[in-house]
């Protein structure tokens, strides 16, 4: 029963900000899609804009985080 605990890799939770980015391209992504089956352009450039941002948070913060947690594990307390 422990082996089997032992090789079980261990989940890492999501941070918020990874999780708003997502959701923000995912959201985005629809917009486009509304906007340019309707014809609506300006519907189809505030989505881009929403892909953008949720691109930019995504990766921002996830080498943010990244930085965080290597000082974590170079300086122990």
């Amino acid at each position: 029963m422990v082996a089997n605990k032992a090789l079980k890799p261990k989940k890492r939770k999501m941070p918020g900000p990874l999780r708003v980015g997502i959701t923000l391209m995912i959201l985005g992504a629809i917009l486009v899609g509304f906007g340019s089956l309707s014809d609506r352009e300006s519907v189809s450039i505030y989505g881009f804009i929403v892909v953008v941002s949720g691109f930019f948070l995504y990766f921002v913060s996830y080498y943010y985080l990244d930085r965080l947690q290597k000082r974590k594990t170079n300086n122990p307390r």
